[in-house]
């Protein structure tokens, strides 16, 4: 083998360390909260020694801020941003149906990426841990994920309300919109114990067909005939 294959052997190979050190870490992370989480559990977790971490990410802080980092790719994926709403309501036209196709296609969007199973499902329970429990690196995900989702929200509301009084009314009913999503994300387990279901899984079209008719309501929209 030549030297430049057994470097790029060697490279690969710590690519897919990084990578099982990011999801476990994600994972742990959400489960118990950043001050839960050991490097010897996040070693142990994902079958590398102590000195792995701190080699590929110069500790557990290092890789708690990988992990935002790469919960900040995939923002978009989540939350539609604002420019592609405002899009969205300039093509649907000005009628309350129009309107209330676009706030579908938003609640739609963001309930997959929040509630549906995914690679990144365990970034969106750490997004709701530091709501409530912010680390220090919260700042950063203000600055770079919360402060784009709730402009976003914003031009929705602005968009689509029948009534929306001025820019605190945007505001505070942007985030009605939002916590009503991440409660359902927080209290899956309560809420499929008294519905006697075994996870959301197979329920979707059943829950987003309620979260869009409660959000259309909250905005003054037709519930009516909704597809």
């Amino acid at each position: 083998m030549k030297s430049g294959e057994r470097k790029s052997l060697k490279q690969t190979q710590g690519e897919e360390t990084r990578a099982t050190l990011i999801r476990t870490g994600a994972r742990l992370f959400a489960q118990n909260g950043y001050n839960g989480v050991s490097m010897r559990t996040l070693a142990a977790e994902a079958g590398v020694n102590l000195a792995t971490v701190s080699y590929h990410f110069g500790g557990k802080g290092g890789l708690y801020e990988a992990i935002i980092r790469e919960i900040v790719t995939i923002r978009d994926q989540i939350f539609p941003p604002a420019k592609e709403v405002e899009a969205k309501l300039a093509a649907a036209g000005d009628t309350p149906e129009g309107r209330g196709a676009v706030v579908d296609w938003f609640m739609g969007t963001i309930i997959d990426g929040l509630l549906r199973p995914t690679d990144y499902v365990w970034g969106t329970v750490i997004i709701s841990r530091e709501l409530v429990h912010p680390t220090e690196l919260f700042p950063k995900l203000e600055a770079t994920f919360f402060t784009p989702t709730m402009n976003a929200l914003s031009v929705l509301v602005r968009g689509t309300a029948a009534h929306c009084r001025d820019e605190a009314d945007a505001i505070i009913t942007g985030h009605l919109i939002i916590n009503s999503v991440i409660k359902l994300l927080e209290g899956q387990p309560q809420i499929c114990k008294r519905l006697g279901w075994e996870s959301y899984d197979g329920r979707f079209n059943t829950i987003e067909s309620i979260v869009k008719t409660r959000i259309r309501g909250l905005l003054g929209l037709p519930t009516e005939n909704m597809q």
